[in-house]
């Protein structure tokens, strides 16, 4: 099998739940099964600005070519003056103003997106995944390469996707890899594609290991302090700031509850007072985030727009319960098919929840426990290479 990839930053470097998902299969898929994997992208590292970082050319990255080139523009700030319109009624945006927003938020890469439906066209490639459904190389990429796409969306329930733009790109693809239940029932239900051949594929999770006393010491925390987790980007969108409003709350009313840790790459300029409920980590190497998981209590996931959430997995790898955004049907779905973690959606429920897991140690190494169970037995890359290699030549076959 020819797999090409189109999406807007690929490197080892790249922090982002898609992105690293789609490098990690794209080398299992050319490792393990054989298949040949070329990725077309941008210089960008960072999702924030969409600037160049990386050098533009052709470089083998884990046995994986991937074709880099400079955008035209990157993320243009004034596309957060759109955001209130966007969100009263996104249905009634003309293809005009959606593009144009689109171009705001970036990366605007027209080499990458022309090169990627070339090699599809031409039968260079079998098929082209691209991802995620919001950005401009997909937008403009997806309606001409058509069938030969199978559709990583990593969709959330948010005004974008509510953008009439969205069903030329939606409806043209030759097939959906989904990351939940919870994604498909959304995309199914807005775009009406239940007749394209589609597969709930998950995302693989490579277990880690850190030393719970190094990570202390790297976080700035006492040898036996308490503290409970959140990993990832720290922004508003992801939840973060909202969190830590809850976190103050909750410290306040519950002493002795410990800190609240942050753990990611920081996008926000507040800054903590020393000694403060709330402890801004930054970014950490992956054995201090692995020693962090074994260390803490439990893991908090605040964001309401996932559609899957790695850290989740992760966390329960490690044995740690989850305490998951109610409002978010992915990671909501992962704790009622595991056991592993419970949901809140507002304070009264965060309370509860911190006060349960917190409270019983057994509860939440039960909790870990199989939530670590679900975690393997769901997402072992054999499964979720068996689950794409199926829905791979489903779409090829049917387009052929």
């Amino acid at each position: 099998m020819k797999l090409g990839l189109l999406v807007p930053r690929y490197g080892v470097e790249v922090v982002g739940g898609t992105e690293h998902w789609l490098r990690l299969l794209c080398e299992h898929l050319a490792a393990d099964r054989g298949w040949a994997v070329e990725v077309w992208t941008t210089c960008a590292v960072s999702a924030a600005t969409w600037a160049d970082e990386y050098p533009a050319g052709t470089v083998s990255v884990h046995g994986v070519t991937v074709h880099r080139h400079r955008s035209e523009s990157g993320r243009n700030p004034d596309y957060l003056h759109q955001l209130p319109r966007l969100r009263r009624d996104p249905g009634a945006w003309s293809d005009v103003d959606a593009m144009d927003y689109i171009r705001l938020v970036g990366p605007v890469c027209p080499d990458a997106a022309g090169a990627a439906v070339d090699a599809a066209a031409g039968g260079a490639l079998d098929l082209l995944a691209v991802t995620p459904y919001l950005y401009w190389p997909t937008v403009t990429a997806v309606p001409r390469a058509g069938r030969r796409v199978i559709f990583h969306g990593a969709a959330h329930d948010e005004p974008e996707l509510y953008l009439p733009i969205m069903g030329d790109v939606f409806q043209a693809v030759g097939g959906f890899a989904f990351n939940s239940y919870a994604e498909r029932e959304l995309v199914e239900r807005r775009f009406q594609v239940g007749h394209l051949p589609s597969r709930v594929i998950g995302n693989a999770v490579d277990e880690g290991h850190g030393d719970p006393a190094r990570a202390r010491a790297a976080l700035g925390l006492d040898p036996d302090e308490p503290f409970v987790l959140c990993l990832g980007r720290v922004e508003r969108a992801k939840g973060s700031e909202a969190l830590a409003a809850l976190w103050r709350t909750y410290a306040e009313r519950r002493s002795g509850a410990g800190r609240l840790v942050f753990l990611g790459p920081d996008h926000e300029t507040r800054t903590e007072p020393a000694g403060g409920p709330v402890v801004r980590a930054g970014r950490q190497p992956d054995e201090v985030k692995w020693g962090a998981l074994a260390a803490c209590e439990l893991l908090i996931a605040p964001s309401a727009q996932e559609s899957f959430s790695l850290v989740v997995l992760e966390a329960w790898l490690a044995g740690r319960p989850v305490l998951v955004n109610g409002r978010c049907g992915p990671t909501v779905e992962h704790c009622r098919r595991s056991g592993g973690g419970v949901w809140f959606e507002q304070y009264g429920d965060f309370e509860a929840g911190l006060d349960r897991l917190l409270g019983d140690p057994s509860l939440r190494h039960e909790m870990g426990a199989r939530g670590g169970a679900y975690a393997r037995r769901e997402f072992a890359w054999p499964r979720i290479l068996d689950r794409y290699e199926d829905l791979a030549r489903t779409i090829v076959g049917r387009r052929g």
